[in-house]
């Protein structure tokens, strides 16, 4: 791995955050550099990859010890995304509800415990986090997040925050501190089962699109059925969806513990010897067409892209931190990375739409692309020096970047 000689550009914009002292927000930009360039993302890989970054004991001291909020600098963080039209967030905007469990072998980090993980399929190691993460036709990025934790044991259950509760805090800071100004929130069929988080959601205003679960109880016909029994029993017609066929049934229904809602039912044509599971997705939008409830819970999908990219690209699952605060920053220094990342270089219109909509992987290369330049900028700078010398240091780089591999 090259090693990281100076700060990546899109760091440049922590100078004007008031949350960090002068030397934190030296720390700070190492931190994101060291999440968005370096191979290692831990704080002593992140200390020796990451060269002004001098010692790991100072990083993770920043980590750990030092004196600053980062509820602060998450807010501080949605501000600055406020100030470019690219990552501007709007009324016609999306937020996603959903949780990830990011797999660690570890088990005194805090909140570690076995949580069953969706895209496994079964029970796995590790700890869990549940996130809001904003989304609309040019943008996505992350809000705000709450770890879950088990209770240790019986006494405690009743005290345990569930992960409907940690949602509901998170829409409501939303909602009454941040201003989020999207219309519309989106759930999975886990959180979509909770009635509770919906009618939190419509307390404020806000419409909701989430798909039930089959065995859920709707009324139709003036008779009370599972809605996966009423599928059986109705005609749905094939309509086009942005390019896409899809087969489409639609009323204004009760649903047990929603009360009136517009739901469709819907399943995707695709070739026969694919499965195509229907969706019954039920909403506040009585009168919204189908095609636009359809079109809008799409949406939903860019939060498992940033989960996938965050883990893979960005140290969602590298913090070794024993400590509760300091593996919280951890992950608020990488929503940072994530969203400066977004803001990123200027490129083409097309680019950007691209890019910035799916995932992270062009700005993660335009990163990479920096710190070679970097590199060759630091040779560059040293023109009195003879070539074995100037050879012999940088031989020296590559062994502070590896030395501990």
């Amino acid at each position: 791995m090259l090693p990281i000689t100076d700060f990546l550009s899109c760091t440049d914009v922590l100078d004007e955050f008031d949350s960090l002292s002068y030397h934190q927000t030296t720390h700070a930009k190492t931190y994101v550099t060291g999440l968005a360039a370096g191979r290692s993302k831990t704080v002593t890989g992140i200390a020796r990859e990451v060269l002004p970054a001098g010692s790991d004991r100072a990083l993770n001291k920043f980590i750990t010890e030092y004196d600053w909020d980062e509820d602060q600098l998450n807010h501080e963080r949605l501000e600055e995304l406020q100030k470019h039209g690219e990552t501007r967030w709007s009324q016609n905007g999306y937020i996603v509800i959903d949780d990830s469990v990011i797999q660690r072998t570890g088990k005194s980090l805090p909140g570690a415990g076995e949580f069953y993980d969706h895209s496994e399929g079964e029970p796995v190691w590790g700890q869990n986090l549940v996130y809001a993460f904003y989304t609309d036709d040019k943008t996505s990025y992350p809000l705000a997040f709450r770890q879950y934790e088990k209770a240790n044991d019986e006494d405690e259950e009743d005290e345990q925050e569930t992960k409907y509760d940690l949602a509901r805090e998170i829409i409501t800071e939303l909602e009454e501190e941040v201003g989020v100004p999207a219309g519309t929130y989106l759930f999975d069929a886990w959180f979509a089962h909770d009635s509770g988080l919906i009618e939190h959601v419509e307390s404020h205003g806000k419409d909701w699109i989430g798909p039930l679960r089959g065995n859920r109880q709707v009324t139709y016909a003036n008779k009370e059925r599972r809605v996966d029994a009423l599928e059986e029993c109705i005609d749905k017609e094939e309509r086009e969806v942005d390019g896409e066929t899809y087969k489409i049934w639609t009323k204004t229904v009760p649903v047990s513990k929603l009360g009136e809602v517009r739901l469709v039912i819907t399943e995707k044509v695709t070739d026969e010897d694919k499965e195509n599971p229907v969706k019954y997705l039920a909403t506040s939008k009585i009168d919204a067409p189908s095609a636009h409830i359809i079109r809008s819970y799409s949406y939903r999908w860019r939060v498992e892209t940033f989960f996938e990219d965050s883990k893979e690209d960005l140290g969602l699952g590298d913090c070794e931190v024993r400590d509760s605060d300091g593996a919280s920053r951890h992950w608020h220094l990488q929503m940072l990375a994530y969203s400066l990342l977004r803001l990123g270089p200027e490129s083409s219109a097309s680019e950007r739409l691209v890019s910035k909509a799916s995932s992270l992987r062009s700005q993660l290369e335009h990163g990479l692309k920096e710190t070679i330049y970097n590199m060759f900028s630091w040779v560059r700078d040293q023109p009195d020096r003879d070539l074995d010398g100037l050879m012999e240091d940088i031989d020296h780089l590559f062994l502070h970047s590896e030395g501990s591999l």
